[in-house]
């Protein structure tokens, strides 16, 4: 008797791996382009981002909340989660982008369910593919909004709901609907156009209640009814069960859950200036081009401009909608038989169509459309619906041997189409790759909308934070700063003012005192002023006989400034060292104490240190030069006023001194015979002061001071 041997299973695992491996491979590189530098890009830490933050630590501590009542209002969701990254990993701009990166990959896997449920394996795969390199959900996976929520919520809930209406047991069937009514309560509790789950449900069962009623009543339709009726109530059940809780808290503080809608509304006559059906009109042109012409023009949700698909995609997102429209009207021109699971599982296409539409609606009836916010719910919507352009695409060429010829060229490695569509999806995501992180992070304008300052601000804080140190920040600088609070808090620094010009602080029972009467620790102070105004009080409240130096911050650029400004500087005072001999004596009681240089680079960039004092009020305004002479021809100069531009000599207070540094960036390394000399010069009419000796004559208009 011969053996029976098992079947080989070898072919059966090749069909499994290259089945699963695609959407492996997707959610890979996703989670890879979400992750990647998570904690330093893109720059800076956003005021919504640092009021997040804010909140998560309130949830630390045990202050628990339904609604987030500070910055305009927030849902609660994501502070929770966020807490439980900081609970993990402190109180950093890393603890709270992790959370969106890692919402954002979830998603990824979120819409491959949606798409294979509502429509095919294939479908999911390619929507998942459209999203993980859309720029739009990449960006908004890298900063701590809570808007990223959104998505995956609401791709959970759609994929659920196809879950259920495609089971015909049940119990099944009421599982997932409870899920779904679940994952539809929390949708309202991510962002506000969350809201607007509750329209495309009911939209959604309108639909599904008309066809039904358009089938002939069968000997099954009593069960049908009995399990549709059943699926119903677990879904509206579980919704009430999350729900009750902000329903409870709505009966008491609704107008702060709203206030943030009516404050941005084109219905208000302040933002349509007379004309809502001009500006309605305008808002609804302006979202349906979003999708391949003109983007979201906020700096911090997208490369301003920047349409959600670009190229290939774009042509299949379009595709796709025809194809939706084509096969709604199909549907509504036809008998699904008499099957009412049929009726429940063909509606796709039009409840595609529904949730794209219904989730364009926030940002329509807002200010700045298209504004990738608000709009953020079409966003699944849309890259289902390009993934459907994209297959209908790749089946119509393939049915009339368009691209049959890449099969002689592919050796059966992979089919046409799945070789067209991964070549249109690389393309797509290596120009997303290349405007994200060679473009988008890299612009100055990102820093400023991503509020870069405020943690360079932090930065400056923690580094003067010494045990020796006493750390003065100008309150116009605190002022409106969460990231402030979040990535250090107001214990690190004195808040200091000009009141009337006299330099105040206030103590722990809310006193108001002088700030040459506030304790300082050995002296030694680091100020943090805003120098676009006049910060002279504060500057002259520095401990005297004061060794200072200007470090300047970063440029700093509000939504609605014109030009960047500097968004603060750094002054550190030290106790001076002890007088001795200068090396120079110039007009004016002005004295150079110190000059040093040192080599920067081999092409000759070198550093040129200065220390000055001054022995008696400067009246007249000078400027410093530093000029690098090879027989008597310039071949480099630095012309400034001292202390970064900063300290002025009128300024200067008798017995401190100055410390400053130049850059002189020469064509070569210095020679033989150079000079580098030093000295200062009345702005007003060039005049230089002189050089004195001993015995006070004049005997130079500059000083040579040594080089290597």
């Amino acid at each position: 008797m011969s053996s029976a041997h098992p079947a080989n299973p070898t072919p059966s695992l090749r069909t499994h791996v290259s089945h699963w491996l695609p959407l492996v491979l997707i959610v890979l590189i996703g989670a890879a382009l979400r992750l990647y530098d998570i904690g330093s890009l893109p720059p800076g830490l956003y005021r919504d981002e640092a009021f997040y933050g804010l909140d998560g630590v309130r949830v630390l501590h045990g202050q628990f909340a339904i609604f987030f009542a500070a910055n305009n209002g927030r849902e609660g969701l994501f502070m929770y989660l966020l807490a439980a990254s900081m609970a993990i990993f402190g109180q950093t701009p890393f603890a709270l982008r992790l959370v969106p990166a890692i919402v954002g990959t979830l998603t990824i896997v979120a819409i491959y369910a949606t798409g294979r449920r509502m429509f095919s394996h294939r479908v999911g795969v390619l929507s998942a593919a459209i999203l993980a390199i859309t720029f739009w959900h990449l960006a908004l996976s890298r900063v701590a909004f809570r808007a990223i929520l959104l998505p995956l919520t609401l791709c959970a809930l759609l994929a659920l709901i196809f879950a259920a209406l495609r089971t015909n047991e049940l119990r099944p069937r009421l599982t997932l609907s409870a899920l779904a009514g679940a994952t539809f309560g929390l949708t309202v509790y991510t962002y506000t156009s969350g809201q607007f789950v509750l329209p495309l449900v009911m939209l959604f069962a309108l639909s599904l209640v008309v066809g039904l009623k358009r089938e002939l009543f069968t000997r099954r339709s009593e069960l049908v009814v009995y399990r549709r009726r059943a699926s119903a109530i677990a879904f509206t059940g579980a919704a009430l069960v999350i729900l009750a809780p902000l329903f409870i808290w709505l009966t008491r503080h609704a107008d702060l859950y709203f206030n943030r809608a009516g404050q941005v509304s084109i219905l208000s006559p302040s933002i349509n200036h007379g004309d809502l059906a001009g500006t309605l009109t305008s808002n609804v042109g302006k979202a349906i081009g979003m999708f391949a012409f003109m983007g979201d023009r906020i700096w911090r949700h997208n490369l301003a401009g920047r349409p959600v698909f670009d190229g290939f995609l774009a042509i299949a997102f379009f595709i796709g909608l025809a194809t939706c429209v084509w096969r709604w009207l199909r549907s509504w021109q036809s008998r699904y038989g008499s099957e009412i699971l049929g009726v429940e599982t063909n509606i796709a296409p039009q409840f595609l169509l529904l949730w794209l539409i219904v989730f364009l609606v926030p940002t329509i009836l807002a200010e700045d459309t298209p504004h990738f916010l608000r709009a953020i719910g079409a966003l699944p919507a849309a890259c289902l619906i390009a993934a459907v352009g994209l297959e209908t695409a790749l089946a119509w060429a393939s049915r009339r041997g368009l691209i049959s010829s890449l099969s002689l060229f592919l050796r059966r490695t992979i089919s046409p189409p799945a070789f067209v569509a991964s070549v249109v999806l690389a393309l797509s995501g290596i120009n997303t790759v290349t405007d994200y992180f060679n473009d988008y992070v890299k612009r100055p304008i990102t820093g400023y909308w991503l509020e870069t300052n405020n943690v360079a601000l932090t930065n400056t804080i923690k580094r003067a934070a010494l045990p020796s140190s006493n750390i003065w920040v100008e309150d116009r600088l605190t002022n409106d700063t969460p990231a402030l609070d979040f990535l250090v808090g107001r214990d690190a620094f004195t808040i200091v003012r000009n009141e009337n010009g006299q330099a105040v602080t206030y103590d722990a029972q809310d006193h108001r005192v002088p700030l040459s009467q506030w304790p300082r620790q050995g002296g030694q102070v680091t100020l943090i002023a805003d120098p676009n105004h006049d910060w002279s009080p504060i500057r002259n409240a520095l401990p005297l006989r004061a060794t200072l130096q200007v470090t300047v911050g970063p440029l700093a650029q509000a939504d609605h400034d014109v030009e960047p400004h500097r968004a603060f500087i750094t002054v550190q005072a030290a106790p001076s060292g002890t007088p001795g001999q200068a090396l120079a004596h110039f007009e004016q009681g002005i004295s150079l104490v110190k000059a040093s240089v040192r080599t920067v680079s081999s092409d000759g960039e070198y550093q040129v240190s200065l220390t000055w004092t001054t022995a008696e009020p400067i009246p007249d305004d000078y400027a410093l030069f530093v000029h690098w002479v090879r027989s008597g021809q310039a071949v480099a100069q630095v012309d400034t006023t001292p202390g970064s531009g900063y300290l002025p000599l009128p300024t200067w207070r008798p017995g401190d001194w100055i410390e400053d540094s130049y850059i002189l960036a020469g064509s070569g390394s210095l020679q033989p015979g150079d000079e580098l000399q030093v000295g200062l010069y009345h702005r007003g009419d060039n005049r230089r002061l002189n050089v004195l000796d001993a015995t006070g004559k004049a005997v130079a208009t500059y000083v040579i001071i040594p080089h290597p």
